[in-house]
């Protein structure tokens, strides 16, 4: 039985896919297998993995969404540890064996997360993130986002996953942001701060379309505020967090070219609490610095 389970949910990645696999293979820690779970794919997605290599599974299932196929993939595991990686990203050779050395480090943490760096769709970097240490992750996760970032850089304990409950089917983009959120509240986080991951940018990425992530950031968030589970404190905080998420969403929108939207969000927000505005006042030089910067270490938190 292999000691990590890496689940990768695949819907019509048949151009991405096997270079995805090929990456945990290399991996420098062998004691795995890989689960591609096919989310009812149309094209030749199923073809790219077939008979690669033993410790590669392929499961299929009708077309659910991507937070269905990481379930599947989660019931599915063997592992004493799962991790994820998206059909359309890549991992570094010691992704593995360097998270697992940091579980390990620290005594507790059910949940590893890494840096990451951004590539095109053929892999040129364009940008690189640090992960960033909390003291309080649910307190970080609430405040400042989704400050693990994409699910390609998570390891966590199967067992630990199965307490926190699944993937939110009812959410796509944020899907994962929501899962981090349970997790804190379950288990310790510990993380790799160095970039082990390639998350490829392209135009079918979900976290592009904003107003997906508007629909599914608002449902989680009232679902965090909502949950006695959740700390006084934290609860006690929701117009600053509402209002925080609404700043952001201005900046995608009008980083979209929808200024309309921007401003709607805006006005949300500074109803919402009004020490947004300084937020607001410094878009500008946030994005002529970013602008002009060249790709360095930094987090994506706020972005």
């Amino acid at each position: 039985m292999a000691l990590v389970s890496v689940v990768i949910p695949a819907y019509n990645a048949e151009a991405y896919l096997r270079a995805a696999v090929d990456s945990v293979l290399a991996q420098t820690f062998t004691d795995l297998e890989v689960v591609v779970v096919d989310d009812g794919s149309t094209d030749e997605t199923a073809a790219q993995v077939a008979g690669c290599d033993e410790r590669v599974r392929l499961l299929g299932q009708a077309n659910a969404g991507v937070a269905t196929a990481r379930n599947h993939g989660i019931e599915q595991s063997r592992g004493k540890y799962v991790a994820f990686l998206d059909a359309d990203d890549k991992w570094l050779p010691r992704k593995l064996e360097m998270q697992l050395e940091a579980l390990t480090a620290a005594p507790g943490a059910g949940v590893c997360y890494a840096g990451w760096i951004v590539v095109d769709d053929s892999l040129r970097k364009l940008s690189v993130y640090s992960a960033k240490r909390y003291a309080r992750m649910d307190e970080a996760l609430l405040l400042r986002g989704n400050v693990v970032g994409t699910p390609s850089t998570v390891i966590a304990e199967r067992d630990t996953l199965r307490r926190a409950g699944g993937f939110d089917p009812q959410l796509s983009t944020a899907a994962d942001w929501d899962m981090w959120l349970r997790l804190a509240g379950v288990t310790a986080m510990t993380c790799v701060e160095e970039p082990l991951i390639m998350y490829r940018v392209h135009e079918r990425n979900m976290s592009r379309n904003v107003g997906l992530l508007e629909h599914d950031s608002l449902i989680l968030l009232k679902k965090a505020l909502d949950d006695p589970n959740t700390a006084a404190d934290l609860r006690a905080k929701a117009a600053h967090v509402l209002g925080y998420n609404w700043m952001v969403l201005a900046g995608s929108y009008f980083g979209a070219g929808s200024p309309r939207d921007a401003v709607r969000c805006a006005l949300n927000s500074l109803r919402l609490d009004p020490a947004q505005l300084s937020r607001l006042l410094g878009y500008p030089f946030r994005r002529l610095s970013k602008a002009h910067r060249a790709p360095r270490m930094e987090h994506p938190a706020g972005r």
